[in-house]
């Protein structure tokens, strides 16, 4: 209890103190910018970093405000008194996390700053977590339990770049720059608050500066995918020792049963061979699942069900060759599989895994009795397996049926933009036509375009009525070439003014910017019914742009339809929408790692577990949902019940720094083969 009321009171002292460690930290920030020598190290264009100056200066008042704001939010967060999240059926649309390509690179920066505080400040982290952790009476030092630790801080000093009026080029800029003043700020903030708790009698526990990362397996362990991976360790599995021989009846002569077997060894070797290695599979495969069931990552609770699956194995063995020659075979990609579900289950999660276990449960014990399964039962169960994870993953998307509605037509959106706005360009590059006109025509009109479609089937009237606004728009800026021309055109011009409002109207185009397009027109359209008809031109000479959109129609719908059934999206330019696309970096000319992070995301499936880092820390993840383009991916986490989806130029960025991986990249079975030839090599 004692150390309890010091810890409360070590909080409650911190939270005090971060407006003047908010002032701290942007002081020092204002300063390095202020100093060019470091400055043009971070900013190619001065321009750039003039800007963040600026931004700064005006509203540094603001930038401190927020920065200690979220210091505090942060800081009452890790006690559980921040503002936590909600389960899942109580999330609307608006409180979807959205993961865009910016919110990556911002991520990406926040990542950074942890890791240079833990570079900067090691020895002074460490000991505050040794003193944090003697306040709450631990035995050892818990990193977790230190309100202090750097990505409290970096996720506050992310937040608060958001009250200053910056670019995302300029805000991540700042996070890199500020990230360095940052670690320089907390190294002696640190040191201080280590000092005043040591003098206030609090004895730090004893702790290391180094931390060592988890060992890797070494270079000579087996690849399970090689095929053959398996086979190959059976020369050096030990054989059971032989049986003793039977004492001799008398005088030390052999007995029948001893004589016998000698004969059969010497007139039949390859039986001889044939027994011993069946021992040697029996050896190996026993070996294999006590590394299974020794396995840290495996849950508890699981341990039990995979070892049931060892007699399945070792008939499997006996039947089939194909057991030691691929990991492939059904009855390993089953406890793979099985194995790697359950272990993204996180410890409030014990009722989801209960259940899924209960699930498989009964589907092994099916298969232990005599003569046990072949590979059909076992691709049954595998795909009975798969089935049950899916619809898990399809009863969490079905408690946000808005946000899967709404990321449809984001998808849709992506799909249909570059069909659309290349059908405008070759439209309205035909004729002559106001600068004016052309930009709204490939602009805001593309996006009125892509929302109708995405939002109604092709088919529908109003999709139509809005693909045929390019046409008629532009034969109404053209000189009518009779007066009945230009009769008609005047009747026609009140039902095109309200299918543009209705278009403006539905992307929430600023009202001042729809008022002065509509002035503009009809500027043009007065001068348009006030000139006088022009000579009606020869057959010959005529450009049938009039019937472009029409003609053209029935293709572009084509497309559309193919588009919609499954194909693959278009590898597209989106600078118009109103997400743009950062640069994947350095290596974004190397198509192999490209074509990695591709075949990563492209392997993902519903129910997948991942560990992903978002908003300033490392998260638990499930895959829930997958669009039909997979432009975009839903997760669904521990993290107090959120959901998060991710674009997929977001998570193959992510995926480019180690910040986006499958939950086990070694399957258990490669896991089980390491330690294997880790203990046959000692």
């Amino acid at each position: 209890m004692a150390e309890s009321v010091r810890f409360n009171d070590h909080v409650q002292d911190q939270l005090a103190r971060t407006p003047e460690l908010a002032r701290r930290i942007v002081t020092r920030t204002q300063a390095a910018l202020r100093d060019s020598g470091s400055d043009l190290s971070l900013a190619q264009d001065r321009n750039l970093l003039f800007g963040v100056a600026e931004a700064v200066q005006a509203r540094r008042a603001d930038f401190e405000s927020a920065l200690a704001q979220h210091l505090q939010d942060e800081i009452r967060a890790t006690q559980g008194e921040g503002p936590g999240g909600r389960k899942l059926h109580e999330l609307t649309i608006d409180q979807l996390t959205l993961v865009d390509e910016n919110q990556a690179e911002q991520d990406i920066e926040i990542s950074r700053t942890v890791q240079l505080i833990d570079l900067v400040a090691e020895w002074e982290l460490r000991e505050l977590q040794a003193c944090t952790s003697a306040l709450q009476g631990d035995a050892v030092p818990r990193p977790h339990t230190n309100p202090l630790r750097p990505a409290v801080f970096a996720r506050a000093l992310g937040a608060a770049t958001r009250v200053l009026p910056l670019s995302a080029g300029e805000r991540n800029m700042l996070l890199r720059l500020a990230g360095r003043v940052l670690a320089d700020c907390l190294r002696e903030h640190y040191r201080e608050v280590s000092d005043t708790l040591k003098s206030l009698g609090c004895k730090p526990l004893p702790f290391k500066a180094l931390t060592h990362p988890r060992r890797s397996p070494p270079p000579s362990a087996l690849i399970v995918t090689q095929p053959g991976a398996l086979e190959s360790l059976l020369d050096r599995m030990p054989l059971p020792p032989a049986p003793p021989a039977t004492p001799a009846a008398s005088g030390g002569a052999l007995t029948f049963g001893v004589l016998s077997r000698k004969l059969d060894e010497i007139n039949d070797p390859q039986g001889l061979a044939a027994r011993r290695s069946e021992a040697q599979v029996s050896r190996l495969l026993s070996t294999l699942f006590q590394q299974m069931q020794a396995d840290a990552e495996v849950p508890a609770s699981l341990r039990q069900l995979i070892g049931q699956m060892e007699p399945v194995l070792q008939r499997a063995a006996r039947q089939d060759a194909w057991v030691l020659r691929s990991d492939q075979h059904p009855a390993w990609r089953l406890i793979n599989q099985m194995a790697a579900y359950a272990a993204g289950y996180g410890e409030n999660e014990g009722a989801a895994l209960r259940g899924f276990l209960a699930f498989m449960q009964p589907r092994v014990a099916r298969m232990l009795p005599e003569p046990g399964p072949g590979s059909v039962e076992l691709e049954t169960t595998l795909k009975e397996m798969q089935q049950f994870i899916v619809s898990q993953s399809q009863a969490a998307v079905q408690q946000a049926p808005q946000a899967v509605a709404r990321l449809r037509e984001a998808d849709q959106r992506l799909t249909l933009h570059p069909l659309l706005q290349q059908q405008v360009v070759n439209q309205v590059e035909l004729v002559k036509l106001p600068q004016v006109i052309k930009d709204f025509l490939r602009g805001p009109w593309v996006e009125v375009l892509t929302h109708t479609m995405a939002t109604t089937s092709p088919e529908d009237d109003e999709s139509q009525a809005m693909l045929c606004v390019v046409d008629d728009l532009v034969q109404s800026l053209q000189r009518p070439e009779s007066i009945e021309a230009r009769e008609a055109l005047r009747r026609k011009l009140p039902d095109l003014s309200n299918r543009l409002q209705r278009g403006m109207a539905s992307i929430n185009m600023p009202r001042a910017e729809q008022e002065t397009l509509l002035e503009a027109l009809m500027r043009m359209h007065t001068r348009v019914l006030m000139a006088t008809p022009k000579p009606a031109k020869p057959e010959r000479e005529r450009t049938g742009f009039e019937s472009s959109t029409l003609a053209n129609l029935d293709a572009l719908l084509d497309d559309l339809r193919f588009m919609q059934a499954g194909e693959r999206p278009l590898d597209t330019n989106l600078g118009s929408l109103p997400t743009v696309p950062m640069a994947f970096g350095e290596n974004a000319d190397d198509a192999a790692i490209l074509a990695r992070r591709r075949q990563w995301a492209d392997a993902l499936t519903p129910g997948t577990w991942c560990k992903l880092f978002m908003q300033g820390q490392w998260t638990t993840a499930r895959l829930l949902w997958v669009s039909d383009n997979r432009q975009f991916y839903l997760f669904g986490s521990d993290l107090a019940g959120r959901l998060h989806s991710l674009s997929r130029r977001a998570l193959e960025r992510l995926r480019a720094e180690g910040l986006a991986t499958s939950l086990q990249d070694r399957s258990l079975m490669q896991r089980a083969v390491d330690s294997m030839v880790q203990e046959l090599d000692s």
